[in-house]
């Protein structure tokens, strides 16, 4: 059955087994009025005494049961699962909670905790995905009791009041795993197959190296392959410059057009800044000069996910002075 019935505080809804224990407890009942037998009496008495004890010890299990998030993933992608840590807690100081599911909005199980001390506490971690990019809030979650009977499902809305900025989808193609902001590369790291910048040292020959790396001179002075390592020259900046203006923006078309358009730009992103290379933004109004380090992924990555298509008559991207410039834009298909 799922006609759910106003609750002070909660949302009470009533299971099968309820109904067949109801429908048994009524057959009970004029069974025991018609015959006037004692035992008949007294098993409906429990019965009933029964009914009343799971409805009042599951309020008081979901009355005392809060659930606190403690810990969001510092980046989150679109498309990818993201681990969110919270905190099941029992306030009650007398009466153990049993059989605790959460749900998020759409009904899928979260997680169940069968059993949650007196006072006890308990971290769990979440495993959520996130299908569009932006500002998202965190839930609505529903926390359900059904134990200690099952005869009511009680249950109660969890306001967390906690946004969640959701960056674009990454595209297949990129090999960067999301939240892995720390192991870019120095833009002075050397390279010992690059063939830039000033001699570092000589060394002999090992499996794997450029035959361009080759010093001949030495080799033959030697009479052993030598070759020259060279400092890496750094990357120059690029400027990627989105268009966020659209012929149509309400044209369902040109908005999941322009959609693949952020993916690929944040893919870039995500990409260069992982090679220790730096790359600017400039998405209409808003500019991020060039930055080489992931650590600045959030700064480029938050205007991307912000962003809405504009229509036609909006004002052009900002000009920036800049030499290596990227531009991006949707047109309209012939």
């Amino acid at each position: 059955m799922s006609h759910p019935v106003t609750f002070p505080g909660f949302q009470l809804r009533l299971t099968r087994w309820g109904a067949i224990f109801l429908l048994a407890v009524l057959v009970l009942g004029f069974a025991a009025v018609n015959t006037g037998n004692n035992a008949l009496m007294g098993l409906l008495g429990l019965a009933l005494a029964s009914y009343v004890v799971s409805g009042l010890w599951s309020r008081q299990v979901l009355g005392g049961a809060e659930v606190r998030v403690i810990a969001l993933p510092h980046d989150v992608f679109a498309g990818r699962p993201a681990i969110v840590e919270v905190e099941l807690a029992n306030r009650s100081r007398l009466f153990p909670a049993y059989g605790l599911a959460l749900r998020d909005g759409g009904g899928r199980r979260l997680l169940v905790e069968p059993l949650l001390a007196a006072g006890g506490r308990r971290r769990r971690s979440l495993e959520l995905e996130f299908t569009e990019r932006g500002w998202t809030e965190l839930g609505p979650w529903t926390l359900e009791v059904l134990l200690p009977l099952g005869f009511f499902l009680k249950s109660k809305r969890l306001a967390l009041e906690r946004r969640i900025l959701v960056y674009p989808r990454l595209l297949p193609s990129s090999s960067v795993a999301p939240g892995a902001a720390g192991g870019s590369r120095s833009s002075e790291a050397f390279d010992d197959r690059g063939r830039e910048g000033d001699v570092v040292q000589l060394r002999p020959y090992r499996d794997g190296d450029d035959t361009r790396q080759m010093h001949w001179k030495q080799t033959a002075r030697q009479q052993r392959p030598i070759v020259v390592d060279r400092q890496r020259r750094a990357a120059r900046p690029v400027l990627y410059v989105v268009d966020p203006r659209l012929s149509d923006p309400a044209d369902p078309a040109l908005r999941a057009r322009f959609e693949t358009m952020i993916c690929e730009v944040a893919t870039g992103v995500v990409r260069r800044l992982e090679r220790g290379e730096p790359v600017g933004l400039v998405v209409g109004r808003t500019v991020v000069p060039p930055m080489p380090s992931s650590r600045h992924l959030g700064r480029l990555l938050r205007p991307l996910a912000e962003v809405e298509p504009q229509a036609a008559d909006g004002p052009p991207p900002l000009a920036a002075p800049h030499r290596e410039q990227q531009f991006y834009r949707v047109e309209a298909a012939p």
